[in-house]
């Protein structure tokens, strides 16, 4: 049996693998260039889920990449069950615009409701008013408007 030894010098002049450079130089490129293109992406995302949400009235600060990528599948699950009933987002923001009325009348009705006892018990007590009171009859004619839009 022949014992070859191999001299390190004797690899020096044989040319590289194709195999041995694409390990070494290409897949690291490759790699680079894959996340720049994963990054950017989540970049676009976070520009347009921002937007959105602030669109909606909500406010979002700093994001992580996992942050990101779970408000956009949240988003678009929302816009699906949107499709699914059949509202567009016309219809999605007159809903939050009425509810926004409504509440907006109640507390406004709450607010009459409490000048007005205000105004009886300082008539009762026969006492000139600290604060202006609403008269009733004005806040029965707001109440009304506010009820019939």
């Amino acid at each position: 049996m022949r014992n070859y030894m191999v001299h390190p010098t004797d690899y020096e002049d044989q040319p590289i693998s194709r195999t041995y450079q694409y390990r070494k130089v290409m897949k690291p490129m490759l790699e680079r260039k894959r996340r720049a293109r994963i990054n950017r992406c989540l970049d676009e995302l976070k520009e347009i889920m921002v937007t959105s949400l602030q669109a909606e009235g909500e406010n979002v600060s700093k994001l992580e990449k996992a942050d990101i990528l779970e408000l956009t599948v949240r988003h678009l699950h929302k816009l699906r069950r949107q499709q699914s009933l059949g509202l567009t987002p016309e219809a999605a923001y007159a809903d939050r615009f009425k509810a926004g009325f409504t509440h907006c009348a109640a507390e406004v009705s709450q607010y009459l409701a409490t000048s007005m006892q205000q105004h009886q018990q300082q008539q009762q007590q026969q006492q000139p008013s600290s604060e202006p009171t609403i008269d009733p009859s004005s806040g029965v004619k707001l109440l009304q408007h506010l009820g019939s839009c």
